[in-house]
C-alpha cells in the first residue's frame, strides 16, 4: 500500500508538472521570457515549494503530512478543472504540486521501494503526460460519458477526468498506508540553503540563454553554468544525497543530444511507460550506479554519431529504460534531498529554449529538441550532452567516496 500510495501521488505530481508551462510567469500574465519576471514560473515555484515544505513536514507528524498531501491533491484537482482561475490558479497549482511532492517524499522516508515508486511516477508522468493528453484529445469517439465544465475555456475534460480519478485513489491510498506511520528525524536546514537558490539560478541561466536566439555561445555558456551549480549543489547536500541530483542532471544532458522519450502514438507511449517500469524494477533489484551512468555515456555517444552521420540510432527507445534504472540505482536518499532533486529534471535543462522550439511538442524532451534552428544544432547539443554526462559521472565517483549521513544528523 505504501508503494501504491507513492505511485499515485507521484503520478499526480508528474501529471501536474506536465501541464505547467516553463514560459508562463506567475507574476505577470503578459510577461514573455525576455522579461526577467518570467523566471518566476510554475516549475520554479514547484521546486521551491517542494524544498521548503519537505523541511517543514519532516519536523511534523505523519498525520500532518497526510493532511497536507490530501489538501494539495484537492487544490491540484480544483485548478485542473478550472475552479481556481487566472494567476491565482497558477500559483495555487504550482504551490500545491510542490507541497504534494514534499509530503510524499517525507512519507516515503528512506524506504527504497517507496522512493523509487515516487521518483519513477513523477518523472514518467512529467515527461509523458503531455503525450497522454494529446492521445486522449485525438480520440474521435466518445472518451468519457460526461463533460467537465470549468471556469476557463482551456480546461481539458480528458485531463480533468484522469486527474479526478487518480487523485481520489491517491487520497485514499495515502490515508490507508501512512495513518499509523512514525516519521524519521527532521531534516537539516542545509536543504533550504541548496534547494531555494538552485531553481532560481537555473531560471536565470535559462533566461540568459533564451535571450540570444541566433547564437550558440551564450546557450552553451548557460549549460556550463548549470553544470557548475548542479555539481556545487550536489556536494553541499549531506553525505551522498547529492548523487540523485547529479544523475537527474546527467539524464537531462543525455536527452539534449537524442530525440528524447518516444511518445508519438499509443504504441510508443505504452512502450516508453513499460521501459520506465522495467528499468526501475531492474534498478531496484540490481542497483549499479556506475553501470547506469556508463550506459548514459553510450547513449550520449550515440547521439554524437547520430548528429554527425545523420543516422537514426533509436536512442529514444532506450533512454526511458536507462533513465529509470540509473535514478533508482541512486536511491536511497533523505526525503528533503529527494524532494529537492526530482524537479531538477524539469528546471535545470534550459527548458524554455527547448520548449520554445515549437508549440506542438508533447513534452520538453520531444523531437523538437533536435530540430530547432535558433539554438545549437543537433551535433553541438550531442557533444555538449556527452561532456556533461562525463562530468556528472566523475562527480558521482567523487561524491560516492564520502560517508553516508543519516538525515537529521548534519
Amino acid at each position: 500500500m505504501k508503494v501504491l500510495s507513492m505511485l499515485l501521488a507521484g503520478f499526480v505530481v508528474g501529471y501536474a508538472i506536465s501541464d505547467i508551462g516553463p514560459l508562463d510567469s506567475l507574476l505577470s500574465s503578459t510577461a514573455e521570457f525576455h522579461s526577467f519576471w518570467a523566471i518566476v514560473n510554475g516549475l520554479t515555484v514547484v521546486a521551491i515549494s517542494a524544498c521548503v515544505a519537505s523541511v517543514g513536514l519532516a519536523r511534523a507528524s505523519a498525520h500532518t503530512s497526510i493532511v497536507v498531501a490530501i489538501a494539495a491533491v484537492l487544490v491540484i484537482v480544483f485548478q485542473t478543472v478550472g475552479m481556481v482561475t487566472g494567476l491565482l490558479g497558477h500559483w495555487a497549482g504550482a504551490l500545491a504540486t510542490g507541497a504534494l511532492l514534499a509530503a510524499a517524499a517525507v512519507l516515503a522516508g528512506r524506504q527504497r521501494a517507496a522512493q523509487a515508486a515516487l521518483a519513477v511516477a513523477v518523472l514518467g508522468a512529467g515527461l509523458l503526460g503531455g503525450a497522454l493528453d494529446a492521445l486522449l484529445e485525438a480520440n474521435d469517439g466518445p472518451v468519457f460519458i460526461w463533460d467537465v465544465v470549468g471556469a476557463e475555456d482551456d480546461v481539458s475534460p480528458q485531463r480533468a477526468i484522469v486527474m479526478v480519478i487518480v487523485a481520489s485513489g491517491t487520497a485514499v491510498a495515502l490515508f490507508l498506508a501512512h495513518r499509523r506511520e512514525e516519521l524519521q528525524p527532521y531534516e537539516t536546514r542545509r536543504i533550504l540553503l541548496v534547494g531555494i537558490p538552485l531553481p532560481v539560478a537555473a531560471g536565470v541561466l535559462s533566461w540568459i540563454a533564451a535571450g540570444h536566439y541566433s547564437r550558440s555561445v551564450e546557450w552553451l555558456g548557460a549549460l556550463f553554468g548549470m553544470t557548475v551549480i548542479a555539481m556545487l549543489a550536489s556536494f553541499l547536500l549531506p553525505g551522498r544525497d547529492g548523487r540523485l541530483l547529479l544523475v537527474l542532471f546527467g539524464v537531462s544532458a543525455t536527452a539534449l543530444g537524442t530525440f528524447g522519450f518516444a511518445a508519438g502514438d499509443v504504441a510508443q507511449l505504452c512502450l516508453s511507460a513499460a521501459l520506465l517500469i522495467a528499468g526501475a524494477g531492474i534498478g531496484y533489484r540490481w542497483p549499479q550506479l556506475y553501470v547506469g551512468l556508463g550506459v548514459l555515456l553510450l547513449i550520449a555517444v550515440a547521439g554524437v554519431v547520430e548528429g554527425y552521420f545523420e543516422v537514426p540510432t533509436g536512442t529514444e527507445f532506450i533512454l526511458p529504460f536507462v533513465a529509470a534504472y540509473v535514478v533508482v540505482s541512486a536511491l536511497t536518499t533523505s526525503p528533503g534531498s529527494l524532494a529537492l532533486s526530482l524537479p531538477a529534471l524539469f528546471t535545470m535543462t534550459l527548458p524554455v529554449v527547448v520548449y520554445a522550439a515549437t508549440s506542438q511538442v508533447a513534452s520538453t524532451y520531444d523531437r523538437a529538441v533536435a530540430t530547432r534552428t535558433s539554438e545549437p544544432d543537433h551535433l553541438v547539443l550531442s557533444v555538449a550532452g556527452l561532456v556533461v554526462v562525463a562530468v556528472m559521472t566523475g562527480a558521482c565517483a567523487l561524491l560516492m567516496r564520502r560517508p553516508t549521513v543519516v538525515s537529521g544528523t548534519s
